[in-house]
């Protein structure tokens, strides 16, 4: 199974959706017992290229729809949220697409506009106790302090001054809608080889 990096919208947009990340936990097994899967979340995106009905404010949730004998409670317990909206088949996934949580819509703005920092402290609490995130766990917290560290090691590494600026990319919109393409690029090599991911962590992606 490949090494997927996860989308800025899985680290910094899917805690705002009040979906706790156990619910996606489960132990898919293989004929010969072998544990194909322990997570049946994928990733999240902002939006999908051959869907138009959302255009913003909203969180596609891409699963894995393998049919084991838990999916059909899964598949109940993602319905039930209040901010559910829709969800529909999309080659090998179920999509299950949400609305932000009231609470929650001045910071999806924020982090829409890269303002890491910029978010409510319950804000920055979803993020750090409930996120996808390729890289150190180390790292949110200084991306969401604006943390001097790391704005001096980009400033090295970039030769700039990035004076009061955020210490993270700003989220891409054309790199967070869900395209075959994109869906590609983001699934590395198997699990069981060096993740060049990790290794270059400080890839400002």
């Amino acid at each position: 199974m490949g090494y997927v990096k996860y989308t800025k919208t899985a680290t910094f947009l899917f805690p705002l959706l009040g979906i706790p990340k156990a619910i996606f936990s489960c132990n898919v097994k293989n004929t010969f017992g072998t544990t194909m899967f322990t997570t049946r979340f994928y990733n999240a995106f902002i939006g999908d290229c051959k869907v138009d009905n959302y255009k913003e404010g909203f969180v596609f949730i891409v699963v894995r729809a393998y049919q084991d004998i838990d999916f059909q409670c899964f598949y109940d317990t993602m319905g039930a949220f209040e901010n559910y909206v829709d969800d529909y088949e999309r080659g090998d996934y179920v999509v299950f697409v949400y609305s932000i949580i009231d609470k929650f819509k001045a910071d999806y703005k924020l982090l829409m506009d890269g303002k890491y920092s910029k978010i409510s402290p319950e804000g920055k609490k979803a993020v750090l106790s409930n996120n996808y995130f390729s890289g150190k766990p180390y790292t949110l917290p200084l991306i969401l302090g604006k943390s001097e560290a790391l704005k001096k090691g980009w400033e090295d590494r970039l030769e700039v001054d990035l004076l009061d600026q955020e210490v993270w990319s700003i989220i891409t919109p054309e790199k967070e809608e869900m395209c075959d393409d994109i869906l590609e690029d983001l699934v590395g090599e198997s699990s069981i080889k060096p993740n060049k991911i990790h290794e270059n962590e400080n890839e400002n992606e």
